[in-house]
């Protein structure tokens, strides 16, 4: 009965371990990857900041899932 626990605690023991060293892993490799630079190419697109980019006219721009487009100035319109 006794080694039956030995065992489980054991086991429970290194899963525990290996989750903290791979969360410290993940954290350790974040820490050191340079941040993006903007603005940058990618592909057909201007990546202008996270979650915002344009298309090669820069007529339409989307920012979160919703796309803008360029409107008309008053002086252009008279």
């Amino acid at each position: 009965m006794n080694t039956a626990i030995a065992i489980t605690a054991i086991i429970a023991t290194t899963l525990i371990a290996s989750s903290i060293i791979t969360a410290v892993r993940d954290v350790v490799r974040e820490r050191h990857q340079p941040s993006p630079q903007y603005p940058r190419q990618d592909g057909e697109f201007t990546v202008l900041g996270p979650e915002i980019f344009t298309d090669q006219t820069g007529d339409v721009i989307s920012w979160k899932g919703a796309n803008y487009v360029r409107q008309d100035t008053k002086e252009k319109r008279a």
